[in-house]
């Protein structure tokens, strides 16, 4: 046979080139099965837990059985109190059922008779829905296997009859328990559990709960620090805006006052204003500005009324009384004073000569001369002053007195001036 090359060979060289082609595509190919795989992983179905106190009961409940398949008593006991620590805001009785059946068989497997009891007891609030005879059924079982477990064989005996009593509405699986149940309990046999493996899942349980206390004693800190925290920033921020608020309203109270007292000024400048529109109307403004005073906060005297308002409205009320007849003998200096700021206004002539130091007059001295040139009766001068015909005389009769005194001392200083005026006269004369 002749040799014939490799290369040469046309069914050899179709291998090799197929050869080369299949190395040459092999990593994809790998790449394409991997992710046709995941993609088929990714088809199947989870199980699909949502945000609620209910989908996570549900998740602590798998996640135990997970546990329990592989042995590990520990963790199935943690998931399974997880679960409980929901079942406040569950509503579903099947959840809270399951819940507490399961940690109650774990109690029992594992020796802590006393708390399977217990949450037998809690298991059995919640067994009246569609399958309450398969639910009480699987409740009398594990109690009948509990006081078969501490020797008390009558009250396992009890509660092996309560179940047998649901028959024929219960499955295989529990007739085949009862069956057995009672075989035990007639033979006096009971199920070998680990030394102190009660002592165990009773720690296991309690180093739980201690650790869910403790954390909620964190929560409770942690919410009482954010209570403080916001409690702080509440009052602060309500001290910032009462002060900002009471400088606000003192600021108005304060151009109010401004307005108020410019308003009088200018009423008082009027010349055809009569002493009855300017009480009125002093007194309106002065009523705006106390109601405004009432519903600002007073601090330190920040809201006294300005004294320049005060003393004109008591000057306008005292010449209001004397113009009116009315009683004004209790009325004295501070009343003289503030009638003799005001009187400018009404009457120049007269606001001279009742400011002339000259004449110096008291009080009742200046609102006689008032009502005299206003021409009020001596009898109407008496019943403002509530005194006799006899001291109105008095009074006219001191007036006239200073009033001729001042007059004397003036035409004398006038003579005095006039010689002195001529002397300088003279002098000058002689100088030229």
């Amino acid at each position: 046979m002749p040799f014939h090359p490799l290369s040469s060979h046309p069914n050899l060289a179709i291998r090799s080139r197929m050869c080369i082609f299949a190395n040459m595509n092999k990593k994809p190919i790998l790449l394409l099965i991997t992710l046709l795989t995941l993609l088929s992983c990714s088809q199947r179905k989870l199980p699909n837990y949502p945000a609620t106190d209910e989908g996570i009961t549900r998740m602590r409940l798998d996640s135990a059985a997970f546990f329990m398949a592989k042995h590990d008593t520990r963790n199935a006991m943690y998931q399974l109190k997880s679960a409980e620590k929901h079942l406040f805001n569950v509503t579903e009785d099947s959840l809270k059922f399951a819940t507490y059946y399961r940690i109650a068989l774990l109690n029992a497997q594992n020796g802590a008779y006393k708390l399977a009891l217990d949450y037998f007891a809690h298991t059995a609030r919640y067994a009246n829905d569609s399958k309450k005879s398969h639910r009480l059924t699987d409740i009398y079982l594990g109690k009948a296997s509990v006081f078969n477990q501490i020797g008390q064989r009558d009250s396992a005996l009890l509660y092996v009859k309560k179940a047998e009593a649901f028959k024929p509405r219960i499955r295989k699986d529990q007739e085949q328990s009862i069956n057995q149940l009672r075989t035990r309990i007639e033979k006096r046999q009971i199920l070998s559990v680990s030394p102190e493996k009660d002592i165990e899942i009773v720690q296991i349980q309690d180093r739980y709960e201690v650790a869910i206390a403790q954390r909620k004693a964190l929560q409770l800190q942690l919410y009482i620090a954010y209570l403080v925290i916001i409690l702080i920033l509440l009052t602060t921020g309500i001290v910032v805006w009462f002060r900002r608020r009471m400088r606000q309203q003192l600021h108005a109270y304060r151009r109010q006052q401004e307005m108020t007292e410019q308003n009088i000024q200018q009423l008082l400048r009027r010349k055809d204003a009569t002493i009855d529109e300017m009480k009125a109307e002093v007194d309106s403004k002065i009523n705006e500005l106390e109601q405004l005073k009432q519903k600002t906060p007073s601090h330190n005297g920040d809201t006294k009324t300005a004294d320049s308002i005060e003393q004109t409205k008591l000057g306008i009320d005292t010449l209001y009384t004397i113009l009116k007849g009315g009683n004004i003998s209790q009325m004295g200096k501070r009343e003289q004073q503030a009638l003799n700021a005001i009187m400018p206004n009404f009457d120049y002539d007269l606001a001279y000569i009742l400011n002339n130091p000259r004449y110096a007059f008291t009080p009742k001295e200046t609102f006689y001369y008032i009502m005299e040139h206003n021409g009020m009766t001596d009898e109407q001068k008496a019943d403002a002053f509530c005194c006799t015909s006899q001291a109105i005389r008095s009074i006219k009769s001191r007036m006239k007195k200073k009033m001729e005194k001042s007059q004397e001392e003036l035409s004398e200083a006038d003579i005095e001036l006039a010689a002195e005026d001529k002397s300088t006269s003279c002098l000058t004369q002689l100088h030229h």
